[in-house]
């Protein structure tokens, strides 16, 4: 009876954790939401290198300007949809028609230059983008499970409203 009693406290344990994993990570200015949740528009691409899938979901789609964005990322083992933990990123945003860079997360942090980590490896960092046009948005990988890689990275062209 006590061995039901404890398989039951697991397993409802285990639900519990798949239920309510979200976890906050902050960013200098940017706070990081990393949760499980889906939506309905992504696009998901293989790194330069080869090394890790990387999946972009702007939500809400179409991005509006002046109007918050999430843009969830998350990282999965090459080809698949099974999440690659420990990722050391970095996301940087520029306005085509200027090419000029709006946003990059390590400066948020205040170092500069130096990768954001994610332990979860899905990450929603809100952005307002600030007139309608053209964004690249470059997601360059350093290092996959606390070892430095040679850099590698995925670029998304997405257009504002």
């Amino acid at each position: 009876m006590k061995l039901l009693s404890i398989a039951i406290m697991l397993i409802v344990f285990i639900v519990a954790i798949l239920f309510t994993s979200s976890t906050i990570e902050v960013v200098g200015n940017a706070v990081l939401a990393q949760n499980t949740s889906n939506s309905s528009s992504s696009l998901t691409e293989l790194t330069n290198g080869g090394s890790i899938s990387v999946k972009l979901e702007p939500s809400p789609n179409p991005i509006k300007s002046n109007e918050q964005t999430q843009l969830k990322v998350s990282f999965f083992k090459p080809n698949t949809e099974e999440i690659q933990p420990h990722i050391d990123y970095d996301m940087i945003i520029n306005d085509t028609a200027t090419n000029k860079t709006i946003f990059q997360a390590s400066n948020e942090t205040g170092q500069p230059g130096i990768p954001v980590h994610t332990a979860e490896s899905i990450v929603t960092i809100p952005f307002i983008f600030p007139v309608k046009g053209e964004y690249t948005i470059k997601i360059p990988i350093y290092g996959i499970l606390f070892n430095p890689i040679a850099p590698e990275s995925v670029t998304y062209t997405i257009h504002v409203e």
